[in-house]
């Protein structure tokens, strides 16, 4: 299915990309905290219907199709910020990692809009959770010192992953979505992110960088919610 695996998993186009460890072992690493302190919201995601109805077989075709086509358009937008970062970035291994990323998401979405027979996704109206991810996530790619993008596009890396290496002990080969969980288990896109978080620590605030992973974690959280009418954590709950 040609949504399987979100544009977002990609880890073609990444081969080349070398990304310089921190100049001295860290006695924490940042991308590590960020995801630590964001467990709540994992835990959110995965308790979401959506991802539930994912685990047990049980979700409706409606739900995914509409959810993927709206992720096919979250995309579009999501391949000018990666452009927007991979312009303005400077920091150690992100401009890299960035230019890769356009080349795989630029790939994917071709061959999707073909598979999906679209002709042009910005006509494609996102909900209102999947609206505000994408807009913050834009605002951060061409406001931010340049370095936060990897800060706000690390969430879906990571949690993604993480979602299907917690449904992936209890896939049957009989559950529908069994493709879905093993086609996200890999992590490679989310640990180059990492490391260029940890290789540019000293450049980032935590406190803000915790902010802006927080609140796309929550982005991730309420896209999933929305796809099968659960209503949205509040922002404040971040």
């Amino acid at each position: 299915m040609a949504t399987a695996l979100s544009p977002r998993r990609l880890t073609h186009s990444l081969s080349d990309v070398t990304v310089p460890e921190a100049a001295q072992p860290a006695l924490y690493s940042l991308a590590d905290l960020l995801w630590g302190e964001s467990e709540d919201l994992a835990q959110a995601a995965l308790e979401s219907d959506y991802i539930q109805g994912i685990a047990k077989g049980t979700l409706k075709p409606d739900a995914y199709g509409q959810y993927s086509v709206q992720d096919v358009a979250y995309c579009h937008y999501g391949l000018d910020d990666w452009r927007a970062a991979a312009d303005r970035a400077t920091h150690a291994g992100l401009k890299t990692f960035a230019e890769a990323r356009v080349k795989s998401w630029a790939k994917y979405t071709k061959e999707t809009y073909s598979a999906w027979h679209i002709q042009d996704p910005s006509a494609i109206k996102l909900c209102a959770a999947a609206q505000d991810y994408a807009d913050f996530e834009s605002e951060v790619a061409r406001t931010y010192d340049p370095i936060y993008a990897a800060v706000v596009m690390t969430p879906c890396d990571r949690l993604w992953s993480w979602l299907a290496q917690q449904l992936a002990p209890d896939a049957a080969p009989t559950n529908l979505y069994t493709f879905w969980i093993k086609e996200n288990t890999g992590d490679s896109g989310a640990r180059h992110l990492e490391r260029i978080i940890d290789a540019n620590a000293d450049l980032l605030d935590e406190s803000k960088a915790l902010e802006v992973f927080r609140r796309a974690m929550l982005g991730e959280v309420n896209f999933f919610r929305s796809a099968c009418g659960q209503p949205p954590w509040d922002v404040f709950q971040i």
